[in-house]
């Protein structure tokens, strides 16, 4: 193999090293500059990466916070996220992703006064899509996307009783399939906010069908109907 094979093969693989690490920052800056304007809360990512190789990448540690109002840190904590691109997909407009999977995702549900927490942010992603009698432009999207097969698994729900504290339930897994197939795919944030629809709906179906939040509150409201006979007791001494 002759000196200048060699120094070309060095510099290609650099260079891809170098494209595969933008890649993987440019996804990190995407989500947290479309995150925090999509649902008015702080939105963090701790890394994301795509290899062009094997057509395989991950995000690590995505935290969405809570709208303002609410006494709980955050609405959704995402820990693993694994997706496959086609890769042939990567040089069109449309890109693919064959399969996305997230894993072990942790959702609170904390009730307000004027809705959930959950509610707060789909209104705030509806508001940042546009109303549903206004038809949102995909176009204005560099990239859209079509999703073959979701799998959201091994999900926790964290339901707020009072202040900070939760009670855990597990979380129903979800599968969806073939999201934007129809038409032209869907931008980042609709597809983004499709997802988060889907688990906070698993999440209000969870706590809909358990016991365990009426025995805790009932034994809450015990509890607060206690500490009030006693506080009326004193002032009337």
């Amino acid at each position: 193999m002759s000196k200048l094979v060699k120094i070309v093969i060095a510099l290609s693989l650099v260079i891809g090293a170098l494209v595969i690490i933008n890649l993987g920052t440019g996804l990190k800056a995407l989500v947290e500059t479309l995150g925090p304007e999509m649902t008015q809360s702080p939105v963090t990512l701790e890394s994301a990466s795509l290899s062009l190789l094997s057509g395989e990448g991950s995000f690590v540690g995505l935290h969405i916070g809570n709208p303002e109002g609410f006494d709980t840190e955050e609405a959704f904590s995402l820990g693993e996220i694994h997706f496959t691109v086609d890769q042939d997909s990567l040089a069109t407009d449309i890109i693919v992703l064959k399969t996305l999977t997230i894993v072990a995702p942790e959702v609170t549900l904390e009730r307000g006064a004027g809705g959930s927490n959950l509610d707060r942010l789909q209104e705030n992603i509806s508001s940042y899509l546009g109303s549903a009698d206004d038809e949102v432009d995909i176009e204005q999207s560099p990239k859209n996307i079509i999703i073959r097969d979701i799998l959201i698994t091994d999900g926790k729900l964290r339901y707020g009783l009072l202040g900070s504290k939760t009670l855990d339930l597990a979380l129903p897994e979800i599968r969806l399939a073939n999201l934007g197939e129809e038409g032209q795919g869907l931008s980042m944030a609709q597809a983004g906010a499709k997802i988060i629809g889907a688990i906070s709906r698993g999440a209000s179906q969870a706590a809909l069908q358990s016991g365990s939040i009426k025995e805790a509150g009932d034994k809450l409201e015990t509890q607060l109907k206690d500490k009030a006979s006693k506080l009326k007791k004193l002032f009337t001494k």
